[in-house]
């Protein structure tokens, strides 16, 4: 993982790789787009308080999807902690993916003792986001993704006469 942070304007940039494509990211990142991820101080331990993970619709493009992300305060939504934009970059020729936050710290962030460990919440984020993509990716087998589940009730709704 790479982390890069200037401290005087609050600016955080990591990167980090991840086994997913792209097809799997995007049913995930619309799928959180109408049901936030809350994650709790263990799910962030850099953090140490609950948030909710709200995601822009994502855009997408040949080989990457890109997403504008804000990280708020469980409790109250105005309490913004983090805020950027969520690159996920594929390989070529590999099922590997760069997964990239750019962004900022919020005002309350940079006098706190918080702001001088936002790369390491931002790291936390990041596996977690690969991690809840690819266990929303396991195959109907071995687990069901609730992409699948809500595309087949959205098929069977549709194929039922109107009366």
């Amino acid at each position: 993982m790479q982390v890069a942070t200037a401290s005087k304007d609050a600016r955080i940039s990591v990167e980090t790789a991840a086994s997913a494509n792209l097809d799997e990211v995007c049913r995930w990142l619309i799928e959180r787009r109408t049901d936030p991820l809350r994650l709790d101080a263990q799910d962030l331990p850099a953090l140490g308080q609950g948030v909710r993970l709200v995601l822009a619709l994502p855009l997408t493009a040949r080989r990457a999807v890109i997403c504008a992300v804000w990280l708020l305060g469980d409790g109250d939504e105005s309490a913004c902690v983090l805020s950027g934009q969520l690159r996920f970059v594929a390989h070529p020729s590999t099922s590997e993916l760069m997964v990239t936050f750019r962004g900022r710290t919020a005002m309350a962030m940079t006098t706190a003792v918080l702001y001088r460990r936002a790369h390491h919440v931002v790291g936390q984020l990041l596996q977690l986001i690969a991690e809840s993509i690819g266990a929303a990716a396991v195959p109907a087998g071995r687990g069901r993704s609730p992409f699948r589940r809500r595309s087949i009730r959205l098929h069977s709704r549709a194929a039922i006469p109107h009366l």
